[in-house]
């Protein structure tokens, strides 16, 4: 009888729970029937209505009570959220008849100590023929993209936040992008200037590239870089016409410099995969015993030209800036406030 009214008592405190819940799913249920109707689509003026009334479903359903930590099931959009657990993104993309794209998201932040969010939408103006902005802007004149990724990083002692895009641009280019995302009050702002090239500071970084070609933009957390395809024309009379760029196999990347808090441009690095899952091995003889002997493979680059590595597999290549590779980014937070994480929290909701 104890355990009866234990468990009774335990189901009454739970129902408001899952009410909400319930009530949540209901919500994400009737956004994912209207994205479904909006992608099958074909006329525009359709379109536009349709996307119109999933925006306001949308909106209802990122105000709701609790919705900051409930996961989407049914949706299928771009949602991240940042490493320290304040920030979350929803991206999502809309396509034409004439294969242009326009984009809508939401911006939530959790208010630090409280038990507010802050909802902000994203209003993408931008003509898919248009440049992308240099200014910093806010999210009542966004460009439009799809972020896949987030990374907490800091800049002048605040907790900024880098962001992976990703535009279809038009039929005859593709952009992939680097913005940071920043919160002053009640508002939130694209752009700052942490990008350092040889010459100029950027407030974000914007690569056009052939709509034929794939662009690799991609963060090594070991070693505080994003790395990526270094564009170059098809040809030298195409120079600046970017719907001829095409990755040329050469790697450049942006190397966060902890003292100075920005990211610094180095040209033609080496660029690694990401670590194995699981071990690998391989069957080598020892010249000692005569044997065939099986070896765990090492993950790190070996230079197939050196002579002087008699350890097959053990050599590390010497990379840039970092004379331990194994180091961990929050390693001495007292020097280092920069935040960042090895895996993500949230899988990359686009996929080239």
């Amino acid at each position: 009888m104890k355990h009866l009214i234990a468990l009774l008592f335990f189901t009454l405190l739970l129902l408001p729970f899952l009410s909400q819940a319930q009530g949540l799913a209901q919500k994400e249920q009737e956004a994912f029937q209207l994205l479904t109707a909006l992608r099958s689509s074909k006329e525009d003026t359709q379109t536009q209505k349709l996307h119109a009334e999933f925006k306001k479903v949308m909106s209802a359903l990122v105000r709701s009570k609790d919705f900051f930590d409930f996961p989407l099931q049914a949706l299928k959009i771009a949602d991240i959220k940042s490493n320290d657990q304040t920030v979350r993104l929803l991206t999502w993309n809309v396509e034409f008849s004439d294969l242009s794209n326009t984009y809508g998201g939401f911006v939530l932040r959790r208010e630090e100590g409280k038990d507010r969010v802050l909802v902000l939408e994203l209003s993408d103006i931008l003509d898919p023929y248009s440049s992308k902005p240099e200014n910093v802007i806010d999210t009542k004149n966004w460009y439009g993209a799809i972020y896949y990724k987030i990374i907490d990083f800091s800049f002048q002692g605040k907790t900024q936040y880098l962001l992976f895009g990703y535009d279809a641009g038009t039929t005859m280019s593709n952009f992939k992008l680097l913005d940071v995302l920043s919160f002053s009050g009640q508002g939130a702002k694209f752009g700052s200037p942490v990008f350092k090239d040889a010459k100029t500071i950027k407030k974000r970084v914007v690569f056009e590239y052939a709509n034929m070609a794939s662009m690799s933009l991609e963060f090594e957390p070991k070693r505080a870089r994003i790395v990526f395809d270094h564009l170059s024309p098809e040809a030298p009379a195409l120079e600046g016409v970017y719907a001829y760029y095409f990755p040329d196999m050469s790697y450049d990347a942006y190397i966060y410099d902890y003292d100075r808090e920005i990211w610094t441009l180095e040209a033609d690095v080496i660029a690694t995969n990401p670590e194995d899952v699981g071990e690998r091995y391989y069957y080598a003889l020892n010249k000692k015993t005569g044997k065939v002997e099986k070896n765990r493979m090492r993950g790190d680059w070996m230079n197939p030209s050196d002579e002087q590595n008699p350890d097959n597999g053990m050599h590390q290549a010497a990379l840039p800036n970092n004379d331990d590779p194994k180091e961990s980014l929050t390693a001495n937070k007292k020097r280092r406030r920069f935040r960042l994480f090895r895996k993500p929290i949230n899988p990359e909701s686009y996929q080239e």
